[in-house]
């Protein structure tokens, strides 16, 4: 599934810009890209998000190694969307829900910003999982740092993500532990 085929729901654009402070040059590059702040769409393309994520990486992330720049990214990501009016609600939710809970629910949550993806995931054992994404036009490793801080704010202080397999065309699996 090619990054232009998944649809990105605005609010996720929302998120991205609250990890970077967005300045004229930004804004403009952002427009560039196909995406304009000042007037958003209610969804786009994967592949504007793509260029869009891009160019917060360079802006907000510059000097890290990127394996740990998309991580932080996807971390920051997630706190900018419980943010946003509908992140509040999803964030209330998941707090009600628990770590395990939100786990079984994990594809829910990804769909609810982007589609189509599929996302399984299944327990390996007591706070250990493996999330498998086919189709997902993102980096595992931002993907990683998103479900890292969903299960903090789900109640795991200890999430972290491991990347397990990835053939750099959409499909890896993540091992979650807490």
């Amino acid at each position: 599934m090619s990054p232009a085929e998944v649809v990105i729901q605005s609010t996720l654009f929302e998120s991205l810009l609250r990890c970077v402070r967005l300045d004229s040059s930004l804004r403009e590059r952002m427009t560039a890209a196909g995406y304009d702040p000042d007037r958003p769409r209610a969804s786009y393309p994967a592949s504007v998000f793509l260029r869009c994520q891009n160019l917060v990486l360079q802006a907000a992330y510059a000097g890290r190694p990127q394996q740990e720049a998309l991580r932080q990214m996807g971390r920051d990501l997630v706190r900018g969307y419980f943010e946003t009016l509908v992140g509040k609600v999803v964030n209330v939710a998941l707090k009600v829900a628990g770590p395990e809970r939100a786990m079984k629910r994990v594809a829910l949550s990804f769909r609810s910003v982007m589609e189509p993806v599929e996302i399984t995931s299944l327990e390996l054992g007591p706070k250990d999982w493996r999330v498998t994404f086919q189709g997902y036009p993102f980096p595992a490793e931002a993907a990683a740092g998103c479900c890292e801080e969903a299960l903090r704010q789900a109640g795991a202080a200890t999430a972290h993500a491991v990347l397990e397999n990835d053939d750099g065309h959409g499909r890896f699996e993540l091992r979650m532990r807490w």
